[in-house]
């Protein structure tokens, strides 16, 4: 068990990745594969392996297609050498050959770089992190980009502070061709979260001077290892469009993830990512609607939110809400079993919210959504608002009828648009 400390200046090393043809050559066809990407050499009856690695070096050289354009071959001897254009920047192809033919591939010289958390001289005392360890990334601005999948490795904590200023992992949308490039004709077929798994997560926290900026963004993984993740602070905007600064998945069934400022996305960069929360803690760090800002996207398991303030947007189902403040919006078809509204609630969501209890100047607003909704079990307490007027009438549908506890209707606000017909009954 260490701490450990990310430097980042290590020196850039180009990859170098060998391809070798073998067996009956015959006619048979020769494949190198990029993420999906096929470069093909036929063989021509009497061709040789020299041949061959001829062709396949030609046929790379002539594609235009980005990943392969960030990569030359040449080749020597029957075996074709595939180098990355930009040292540090690495690259991952397969090979095959047809019939009793054999395309055997082999990387000589393993990339290396500045921005690589594989690379041993990145880290202070000159080993990549390991089992136990606890890493901190602080007080600099080199992009953690390669090496990202450390998923063997399970750390005690890492701690990335606000003083760190550059960014960690890739974008989904576009092929990052060096520390500073991209091309946003392609997407990215690399690692793009750094994959670890990680006891305590602390992002954001500062203690000197100044007021630095944090990271444009950080893209974590933490895989099916139990993880707390705490969120002191993220950079006020991300680098990726319409996404958060922050944004994490992970798997564990107790995972609990607890934001006090920033911006933070679980499961919110593709479609189809899924993470699971036992518990959401959202407060803040004295501006009550402001400080925090949380996205869950639809693949996200959720058992309890707990919010004290700022934001949250959710496109997951959960069991249990508590909110004392704050501004809580449901979207697409999130389900509660039980909310408890103190703050304000845009209920925008078309699944059935089971008991919905209004405390005191808490909001419960239905009026954004014009969508047919149920709710099982309803209370309204003294001070409360009750909005359902959303511009089709009375489309929300009550399963028992509206419980006003220990207050009369007057005691309230409860508004439910024109043409309605209200029973009574005593509670």
């Amino acid at each position: 068990m260490a701490t450990v400390y990310w430097i980042g200046k290590a020196d850039a090393v180009a990859q170098q990745t060998t391809a070798t043809p073998g067996g009956t050559i015959g006619t048979e066809t020769f494949t190198l594969t990029v993420s999906g990407v096929d470069i093909i050499y036929t063989a021509q009856g009497g061709d040789t392996a020299t041949e061959v690695a001829d062709g396949l070096r030609d046929a790379w050289n002539n594609s235009a297609h980005p990943y392969c354009a960030a990569v030359t071959a040449t080749s020597s001897t029957g075996v074709v050498t595939l180098t990355a254009d930009v040292p540090g920047v690495p690259f991952t192809i397969t090979g095959n050959a047809t019939g009793a033919a054999t395309l055997t591939v082999n990387t000589t010289v393993a990339s290396a770089g500045p921005n690589d958390w594989s690379t041993a001289g990145n880290w202070s005392g000159g080993s990549i992190p390991a089992n136990n360890d606890t890493v901190v990334i602080e007080n600099a601005d080199s992009p953690i980009l390669w090496g990202l999948d450390q998923s063997a490795v399970s750390l005690t904590e890492l701690r990335i502070a606000h003083s760190y200023t550059g960014v960690i992992g890739l974008p989904d949308d576009q092929f990052t061709t060096s520390a500073t490039a991209t091309d946003d004709s392609k997407p990215e077929y690399r690692d793009t979260y750094l994959k670890a798994g990680v006891t305590t997560v602390r992002i954001g926290e500062h203690f000197g001077a100044g007021n630095p900026a944090g990271a444009g963004r950080i893209r974590l993984d933490t895989g099916s290892g139990q993880t707390e993740l705490n969120i002191a602070d993220s950079a006020v905007n991300s680098i990726d469009t319409n996404l958060e600064p922050i944004r994490w998945i992970g798997s564990h069934a107790s995972n609990v993830v607890n934001v006090t400022r920033g911006r933070l996305g679980i499961a919110t960069s593709v479609a189809g990512e899924t993470a699971t929360v036992s518990k959401l803690n959202v407060g803040h760090r004295g501006n009550v609607s402001g400080d925090a800002d949380v996205r869950l996207g639809a693949g996200v398991a959720i058992t309890t939110i707990n919010q004290s303030g700022g934001e949250i947007a959710t496109e997951s189902n959960a069991t249990t809400v508590n909110q004392s403040a704050g501004t809580l919006t449901t979207l697409g078809a999130t389900a509660i079993t039980t909310a408890d509204i103190a703050g304000t609630a845009y209920l925008n969501a078309d699944g059935t919210i089971t008991t919905l209890r209004v405390l005191g100047t808490g909001v419960a607003d239905f009026s954004r959504d014009p969508r047919s909704r149920t709710v099982t079990n309803c209370e309204l307490h003294q001070g409360a608002t009750l909005n359902l007027d959303n511009g089709n009438p009375l489309s929300i549908t009550f399963t028992n009828d509206i419980a006003f506890e220990r207050c009369e209707p007057a005691d309230t606000r409860f508004v439910t648009g024109a043409h309605v017909r209200i029973g009574l009954a005593a509670v």
